[in-house]
């Protein structure tokens, strides 16, 4: 099982170093590393080159995407899977090691997935998913896993077949947000989802956060139509129907929880009351209920972890 890693790469400088550092030591040795820069105007791809590995490639193309960096980056791999790794992310030294032992207990898997950690500045904590019970095993419904936890898969702790992946088209370039969450689905809905459940990735808030860009808060994600569209076109699972609407109605829940913490009640009030993919459940109806309080005190409910499974997509 040979393996290729792409990293997407834009204007992360302080973080690119550690993210291919991770993955040169590796105990068990990845075919080539691929790395995108998707335009950055800072001097991560000169850090690149620095480096001077030959298991390193640098690919530069003007500024396209995420999405456009990471299907550039598939094309140009030579394994027949590839791993991805975001540029401000990074592995532990066992990530391919447990990516290789994964394939052999589910060789009929084609999405492979790891364990992950949260990491801030001060802290760790490792995400939470009581659907990966097992040391190696299979998600029984991927959309029931993503509604009450955190999230199954990352862009940083995932492994993927390359000719399943551009089988489904690879990942969408016409979305600014939740790409990465589009290809997990389309994928989840034609094959198995194994999972290692040991930690092997971390996933950098602090960093992730200083590069966010302003998130819309009125608007949900964008990536919610191409859920839909799964579901009209018949992509999805009799069985996993109902869990991608839940998985869906949790997501407009969570743009909900959003408005409200910005004090943008109105914009919250009116997302509850038109969303169409809103369903009624205690969550829909608390919301409601914070809708007339000052924002004082919706902020502390919600910063309290009250409404703890809003999903945080």
């Amino acid at each position: 099982m040979d393996i290729s890693v792409v990293i997407p790469l834009y204007n992360k400088a302080a973080f690119i170093e550690r993210a291919v550092r991770s993955v040169l030591s590796q105990s068990v040795p990845v075919a080539e590393v691929i790395i995108v820069d998707d335009g950055s105007t800072d001097n991560g791809a000169e850090l690149v080159t620095a480096l001077n590995n030959k298991k390193v490639t640098l690919h530069s193309q003007l500024n396209n995407g995420v999405s456009s960096a990471r299907n550039i980056g598939v094309s140009l791999c030579s394994s027949p899977f590839v791993a991805f790794l975001d540029a401000d992310d990074y592995w532990h030294e066992h990530f391919i090691a447990e990516i290789k032992a994964l394939n052999n207990a589910q060789p009929d898997a084609k999405l492979l997935c790891t364990g992950y950690e949260f990491s801030t500045q001060h802290s760790r904590a490792k995400a939470v998913n009581t659907f990966m019970s097992e040391q190696y095993g299979i998600l029984p419904d991927y959309f029931a896993a993503c509604s009450l936890q955190d999230l199954p898969i990352t862009s940083s702790s995932v492994c993927i077949e390359k000719d399943s992946l551009l089988d489904i088209g690879g990942f969408p370039e016409d979305l600014s947000l939740g790409e990465d969450q589009v290809v997990w689905a389309k994928m989840a809905c034609k094959w198995p989802v194994a999972y290692a459940k040991r930690v092997s990735a971390v996933y950098d808030l602090a960093a992730s956060i200083s590069e966010k860009p302003q998130v819309d808060y009125v608007k949900p994600s964008p990536h919610l139509k191409a859920f839909e569209q799964l579901l009209v076109q018949g992509g999805v699972p009799s069985k996993m129907r109902h869990t991608l609407e839940y998985l869906m109605h949790l997501t407009v829940m969570s743009s909900v929880k959003r408005n409200l913490l910005k004090g943008r009640k109105k914009e919250a009030f009116n997302l509850l009351v038109h969303a169409p993919l809103l369903q009624w459940d205690w969550y829909r109806a608390f919301a409601f209920l914070l809708v007339p309080l000052p924002n004082r005190c919706t902020r502390w409910l919600l910063s309290s972890n009250k409404l703890r499974r809003f999903n945080n997509n």
